[in-house]
């Protein structure tokens, strides 16, 4: 062993004057191993031939592939510094290779994305901000030296979904130190270009580019159904890979479908040694909690127990603290806001709301909560039900009543009873513009969603500014982001 790893160390650290990289039936089964997340078995292979095939330098781009993936599902931070000095070292690798191997630039660019992606989960956007420039960078000019390789248009064209979902208070950033340019609509048509083109045996990074196309579709175009449907056509109806389950879960939530995503996600999926997904049990926990189930604080617990990482753990929290105010249990609804407190980090918007719940002391009204549980979970008219006049009319808190106002005009928007739910929505709009919530500022937005799914362009612009005028305490990152998709779809 000792032997081995010598060699191992010899082999990667030394310098090296080859300039080959090429893929070999190893590397192709490497990574396909990565891809169903079995990191160790697709490592020992990549160790192996890197010993007996040195001068391929395919073997430190799939390295960095599997050990960033494995860092970066489950968060953990403590390797981070490592893998970044390593990703240095394969990066000076692939440099050797010369740019008439198309191969050269997309790996250094998939390198440098893995950089980023590490950078943003820690905060840091500067660094990010650079690493994805020069990626961008190496793509375009791999793209005029190779305009037909798919594998660095599938890379470029994420890109320009990616950038055209930036949201507003990183755009500047963005603009300041980076060439990134494109939008949503130009990356996704030539992703599908790739999958019309391409067939799994003829392009290695189908299913890759597969599953980011159905998530841009179902997240960043806000078309789940469509997304969902993609991974049905290619894939069919039962996920065979913890990633596919994931994505499949999440679209079915965004679908309304929260019964399917528990079946989904209820199921053991991945051949053993798969790398684990916590995030899997939080989004079980969540669904579960939707649709009002006894145990919905089982998988919430075991998310808190296995996640390595700082985020969502306050989001959590809170969840938990819900699931026992809904029991009628207070002293376990204060106790997980004592968490939300001190664990975790501040970062994502839910993360952000459930921290505001925490110092505010601001007690969710129960029959309000359970009501936008159930909304959640797609159970409309069991979330309407919930929210009678009489209700209305005993309530003494304005926050509640305008809660109450917005609650009411979501649940009609998603029955498609547009005029009430518009009724509703600016009612919302009117009366909390100007306080720190953010139900004025999502119904801004929504009722911009309900214009333009109306064809009134126009005043679905008018919407979406409004919205982008309005700074809610919390969730306005990710609103403000939905508002400006809005304004790009409409030609704003």
């Amino acid at each position: 062993m000792k032997t081995f790893i010598c060699a191992w160390i010899f082999f990667w650290a030394g310098t090296v004057t080859a300039t080959e990289m090429y893929w070999t039936p190893e590397a192709k089964n490497a990574y396909a191993l990565i891809s169903d997340l079995r990191i160790d078995e697709a490592i020992t292979i990549i160790r192996l031939q890197s010993i007996t095939h040195p001068d391929n330098h395919i073997w430190p781009y799939l390295e960095d592939y599997g050990e960033f993936l494995r860092i970066f599902i489950q968060e953990d931070v403590r390797k981070i510094p490592a893998f970044l000095s390593a990703s240095v070292i394969r990066l000076e690798r692939m440099e050797s290779v010369p740019e008439s191997n198309p191969l050269s630039l997309m790996a250094q660019a998939q390198i440098g994305l893995h950089q980023c992606a590490l950078h943003l989960q820690q905060g840091q956007f500067v660094a990010a901000a650079t690493d994805i420039n020069k990626s961008f960078k190496l793509l375009r000019k791999n793209q005029k030296l190779h305009p037909d390789d798919m594998a660095n248009l599938r890379l470029y064209a994420s890109l320009k979904v990616a950038f055209g979902a930036v949201p507003d208070q990183y755009r500047w950033l963005v603009s300041i130190v980076t060439s990134l340019n494109g939008t949503i609509d130009e990356g996704l048509g030539e992703l599908y270009s790739i999958l019309k083109t391409t067939t799994p045996e003829t392009n290695i990074y189908h299913r890759e580019t597969l599953l980011y196309t159905a998530l841009a579709e179902g997240r960043l175009n806000n078309k789940p159904a469509k997304g969902l449907q993609l991974l049905y056509t290619y894939l069919g109806k039962t996920p065979e890979t913890k990633t596919v389950q994931y994505l499949m879960a999440n679209l079915m939530i965004a679908d309304g479908n929260n019964d399917g995503a528990i079946t989904v996600l209820s199921k053991s999926v991945g051949a053993p040694g798969a790398v684990a997904i916590p995030f899997l049990d939080f989004m079980l926990g969540e669904c579960k909690l939707f649709r009002g189930d006894t145990d919905a604080d089982i998988p919430l617990k075991k998310f808190l127990a296995e996640h390595k990482g700082k985020h969502f753990i306050k989001e959590a929290h809170q969840k938990l603290a819900w699931f026992a105010l809904l029991k009628g249990d207070r002293s376990g609804y204060y106790n997980h806001m004592q968490q939300i407190l001190i664990k975790g980090a501040n970062t994502t918007d839910e993360d952000q709301q459930a921290m505001v719940e925490a110092e505010t002391h601001a007690t969710p009204h129960p029959v309000l909560l359970r009501s936008r549980l159930y909304y959640d979970g797609g159970y409309y008219d069991k979330a309407l039900s919930q929210l009678s006049q009489s209700l209305y009319d005993t309530m003494n808190q304005h926050a509640h009543r305008l809660e109450y106002l917005y609650r009411k005009g979501r649940i009609l928007q998603a029955q498609e009873t547009y005029a009430e739910a518009l009724h509703y929505l600016m009612l919302t709009i009117t009366t909390g513009q100007y306080e720190k919530f953010y139900f004025a500022c999502s119904a801004a937005l929504q009722c911009g969603v309900i214009h333009e799914s109306m064809g009134a362009v126009e005043t679905a612009r008018k919407y979406y500014l409004m919205c982008l005028d309005i700074t809610p305490e919390t969730y306005s990152s990710s609103l403000h982001q939905k508002a400006r998709i809005g304004l790009n779809r409409t030609g704003g």
